[in-house]
């Protein structure tokens, strides 16, 4: 009697044994497959900021495109200088084309593209909340030096470099606007020249919806922010090369990491 129970006990022990075996099987590769996709998310997440430097995408600096990590003022406080880039859109009205609006962007003197980061706004009162909100979305093909970005939570409503520095004389964009808006709208960009030089509040043309029969007269955009104020601006203001270092050596990490998690992959 005594031995038909522990021959039963140990069935059942053998059983759960395999059981458990076999439905645990497939967890180390389910798990490293997760390891990677999180990883190569964060990779994704790490590259946008380290290439599209010196813009790190803060709340603020969304609504104001000035970047505080190169810890100076902007090169169009200096009311002397004419601003050395033009926006031009290749429409006058907005709505109708099915394939949007041509944005191109140009420099107009000795200076070149370094980087860029732009947004379309509506025409309207300044002091509107909304008027800090980009409008629309960027599309760019794969071969294009500049790529649709997400600043203020809107999918692709703004518009930088794939990688930095560029060194270009002009660059195209192509912007299409919400199916709801019938506001006048301009684009407004902050571009950068050289090591430390920027340049904001640069603006184009307004572009009227089709509906729309006015024309905007006077200032129709928004003052953009050209000074750095150390004392309410991010600690990184001035640590540019430093931190694009520390994403650097984030990046080897990451990447070692995701091939050390296929090496135990392939020994198991």
């Amino acid at each position: 009697m005594c031995d038909k129970k522990r021959h039963r006990k140990r069935a059942k022990y053998i059983t759960l044994s395999l059981e458990s075996k076999k439905g645990s099987s497939q967890t180390p590769m389910m798990r490293s497959i997760s390891t990677v996709s999180v990883l190569l998310t964060m990779c994704a997440r790490v590259t946008l900021v380290w290439s599209a430097y010196p813009f790190t995408f803060t709340d603020r600096e969304c609504r104001d495109l000035f970047p505080e990590r190169i810890g100076k003022d902007s090169l169009s406080v200096n009311e002397a200088h004419d601003l050395p880039f033009e926006i031009e859109p290749s429409e006058t009205i907005h709505g109708v084309s099915l394939g949007g609006v041509q944005v191109t962007i140009k420099a107009v003197s000795k200076w070149r593209i370094k980087g860029l980061l732009m947004q379309a706004r509506a025409v309207g009162k300044c002091e509107d909340p909304a008027q800090q909100h980009p409008l629309g979305h960027f599309e760019t093909p794969e071969y294009s030096a500049l790529m649709a970005s997400n600043c203020s939570g809107h999918k692709f409503e703004t518009v930088t470099h794939k990688k930095y520095p560029l060194n270009e004389a002009y660059v195209n964009v192509r912007w299409f606007p919400p199916e709801d808006i019938k506001d006048k709208i301009y684009f407004v960009a902050t571009i950068v020249s050289g090591k430390d030089e920027f340049w904001t509040g640069i603006v184009s043309h307004v572009v009227r919806h089709h509906k729309d029969k006015e024309m905007a007269t006077g200032d129709f955009h928004c003052p953009m922010r050209s000074i750095y104020n150390p004392s309410t601006s991010s600690k990184l203001g001035s640590a540019g090369p430093r931190h694009r270092s520390n994403h650097q050596l984030l990046i080897f990490l990451l990447v070692t990491s995701i091939i050390h998690v296929f090496w135990l992959i392939d020994r198991k």
